[in-house]
């Protein structure tokens, strides 16, 4: 994945919310147009170069037979790539307009800089070229894209520098929720044996350092490079491996687990830091009602709006 400056992501959307667009059926099919937004047309062309990039990426994901199989809502994978394209090219329509009413500027030269640091994390221009052509796009496409995802960066900040979250909202949030909000930040060693676990721990046990044994010792290459550092995770970050999510919630700051054992081996865990108090949490508490209060404008932009769909996607 491609990261852009202002916390933008390629694909599709910055945005933290996607609204399923219902519709009483399809209008009248106009072609070159799969659908229109108070009156502003979303070209075909538009559709395809998005699908085309979010279905490439699936097929290289996943593979391309993923493409047909039937998940739990009775649509293939392609029909809701499809799906989620239009409804997300709506949305986006919904929130450029609303960047136009409120005068949100964006400059060439902060598009400019974007695609310069897209072009540099590819590793230079033939890449970009490279990249740019797997996908179906042109430079100019690429630049509007970049353009529109700095405007919606803007209008998220916009909206929440317009908004104030009472200290009563917050510690109701708190309150109602604290179980969900608890922040732990955790080490790991994960062994692919219990006689490797047992060996580990022994060393441990003895003074060894927990960040050397799991750099030397630890299967999970990616936290191994960090000393075994998972970050800071809630509630339900590692709900797939149930064991390991039991463990790490039920130790204290700076204990070390037994041996732990998952689907994918057996893990040693050490607790860094837990935040669960009101004050520990008051940022993010603030963040997650602002994001609450943003899906509700735009819930209700998209309810306001004329919205007709021009397109069969199944």
């Amino acid at each position: 994945m491609i990261s852009f400056n202002n916390n933008i992501k390629y694909p599709i959307i910055y945005l933290l919310l996607i609204f399923a667009i219902v519709l009483s059926g399809c209008a009248k099919e106009i072609k070159g147009i799969v659908a229109t937004v108070n009156n502003e047309d979303i070209p075909q062309e538009e559709f395809d170069t998005e699908f085309q990039f979010l279905r490439e990426s699936r097929v290289r994901q996943l593979g391309e037979d993923a493409l047909t199989e039937v998940g739990p809502e009775g649509q293939t994978l392609e029909t809701s790539i499809k799906q989620n394209v239009l409804d997300t090219l709506i949305v986006e329509r919904l929130i450029l307009q609303d960047s136009d009413l409120e005068k949100i500027i964006v400059t060439e030269k902060e598009v400019n800089e974007n695609i310069d640091g897209v072009i540099e994390s590819l590793g230079g221009e033939q890449e970009f070229e490279e990249f740019l052509e797997s996908y179906a796009m042109t430079k100019d496409y690429f630049t509007n894209y970049t353009k529109n995802r700095l405007t919606f960066a803007k209008h998220i900040e916009n909206f929440n520098n317009s908004i104030e979250i009472t200290d009563e909202k917050l510690e109701d949030y708190f309150n109602e929720n604290k179980e969900d909000l608890i922040e732990l930040r955790a080490r790991h060693i994960l062994l692919s044996n219990e006689e490797d676990g047992n060996r580990v721990l022994e060393a441990l046990k003895n003074g060894e350092s927990f960040e050397y044994l799991a750099l030397t010792e630890s299967k999970h290459s990616k936290s191994a490079m960090n000393g075994g550092d998972l970050g800071y995770f809630d509630r339900g970050e590692f709900a797939a491996v149930q064991e390991f999510e039991k463990a790490v919630f039920s130790l204290e700051v700076g204990e070390i687990s037994d041996l732990i054992k998952t689907e994918v081996g057996f893990h040693i865990i050490r607790l860094d830091d837990r935040k669960d108090t009101f004050e520990e949490l008051r940022d993010k508490i603030t963040v997650l009602l602002k994001k609450q209060e943003y899906e509700r404008y735009v819930e209700d932009l998209r309810d306001k709006a004329e919205i007709k769909v021009y397109i069969d996607i199944q």
